[in-house]
C-alpha cells in the first residue's frame, strides 16, 4: 500500500504537521529513510501488497457477494503506483483510483513536468528516484501470482480531491483507502463525499493511521515500534516537544473523532482497531500526555479500520 498521502497540494513540503519550518538537514534524512524502507521493501513490499489486495477482494465478498469482475471499485488515495488499482484490473474489476498526487507508474518527460509543477522540486525528485531504483523490480513481483505483467496501461487514475469527488451517487459497490484519510483536512466533508458516491447495495473500508498513536506523528523511525522502536526520537515526540518535526500534513484528529463523523455520515457495519505501543508508554509519558487531553485509548490505538454501508438521506 501507498503511504504519506497528502490530501491538500497547497501544503508546502517544508512545513511540518504543527506548522514548524522543516530544516533542510531533517528533510534530507527523510528522504534517506524513505530510501531505506524501499531497500528493505517497507514501502515495495509487493507479498503486503497482494496480501492486502486479497484482503480487499475478500471485504468485497463478503459484504456484496461480488467478485472483483462483477465489481465497480474506487480507491481513494490510490499513490503514485496505483498498486491496487493495477491488481484490481487485472482481476477484471471496473476501477478507478484518484490521487492529489500525479501517477508516476508510467515515468515519462511530460509526467515528470506534471509532477514538477504539481507537488514541486522535492516530491519530483523522490518520485523520479523510486521509479528508476525500485519500481520495476517491485511491479515484477507484483505480478508473479497473475502468471503475467501487470498493465498500467489504460489504467483509471484520476488527480482527484476526496472532499469534492466529480462521481455521480452510487457510482460503486466498493470504496476502499488505507493510510489517507488522516491526510485530509476536512475529513467529514470526505466521508460524506464517499458515502454519496457508493451504491446502497455497497460496501466502504476505510483504514486510517490515527495521529495520537506512537507511530502516528509519522516519523520513518517509528513505522515499526514494536518491533523497532527508535533509539534516538524520543516516544510520542510528536505529541511532546516534535524536535523531530515530519514534511506531511496530518489533521490530529483522535479516534473519537473518526468515530463520530463516520457514525453521523454512513452507516457504519463493523470497526477494527489495532493496538500498539504498550510496552513504550511509560507512567511518566501517560501523565504528560494526558494533561494534554490524550486518553490511554488514543495513545495505544495506532489504526481503525471502518467498514460501512450507505447511509440513505
Amino acid at each position: 500500500m501507498e503511504a504519506h498521502v497528502t490530501a491538500d497540494p497547497q501544503v508546502k513540503t517544508s512545513v511540518s504537521m504543527a506548522g514548524q519550518r522543516v530544516p533542510f538537514r531533517a528533510r534530507l534524512e527523510s528522504a534517506s529513510l524513505i530510501f531505506r524502507a524501499h531497500r528493505n521493501r517497507i514501502f515495495s513490499d509487493a507479498e503486503g501488497a497482494i496480501a492486502y489486495h486479497n484482503r480487499l477482494v475478500s471485504i468485497l465478498a463478503i459484504h456484496t457477494g461480488l467478485p472483483p469482475q462483477q465489481a465497480s471499485i474506487l480507491e481513494v488515495g490510490c499513490g503514485q503506483r496505483a498498486t491496487q488499482v493495477a491488481l484490481f484490473k487485472a482481476d477484471g474489476a471496473q476501477v478507478v483510483g484518484i490521487d492529489i498526487e500525479v501517477p508516476t507508474y508510467r515515468m515519462s518527460i511530460g509526467t515528470f513536468i506534471r509532477v514538477l509543477r504539481a507537488n514541486g522540486v522535492e516530491r519530483c525528485l523522490k518520485s523520479v528516484a523510486r521509479h528508476i531504483l525500485f519500481d520495476r523490480a517491485f511491479f515484477a513481483e507484483l505480478s508473479r501470482p497473475y502468471a503475467r505483467p501487470l498493465s498500467f496501461s489504460g489504467l483509471d487514475t484520476r488527480v482527484m480531491d476526496v472532499e469534492k469527488m466529480t462521481f455521480s451517487d452510487g457510482s460503486f459497490d466498493f470504496v476502499c483507502s488505507a493510510w489517507v484519510l488522516e491526510h485530509v483536512r476536512d475529513v467529514r466533508a470526505a466521508v460524506a463525499e464517499v458515502n454519496r458516491v457508493l451504491k446502497p447495495s455497497g460496501i466502504g473500508w476505510m483504514l486510517v493511521h490515527l495521529f495520537p498513536s506512537l507511530s502516528g506523528g509519522h516519523h520513518l523511525e517509528w513505522i515499526d515500534p514494536d518491533r523497532s522502536p527508535s533509539t534516538r526520537v524520543p516516544p510520542w515526540d510528536h505529541l511532546r516537544d516534535n524536535r523531530h518535526p515530519v514534511n506531511v500534513y496530518l489533521n490530529k484528529l483522535p479516534l473519537r473523532e473518526y468515530r463520530q463523523i463516520f457514525g453521523e455520515e454512513t452507516a457504519v457495519v463493523d470497526e477494527e482497531v489495532t493496538a500498539q505501543g504498550e510496552a513504550l508508554l511509560t507512567p511518566e509519558i501517560a501523565k504528560t500526555l494526558r494533561a494534554k487531553g490524550y486518553t490511554r485509548e488514543d495513545l495505544l490505538t495506532a489504526k481503525v479500520a471502518f467498514v460501512f454501508r450507505k447511509k440513505q438521506a
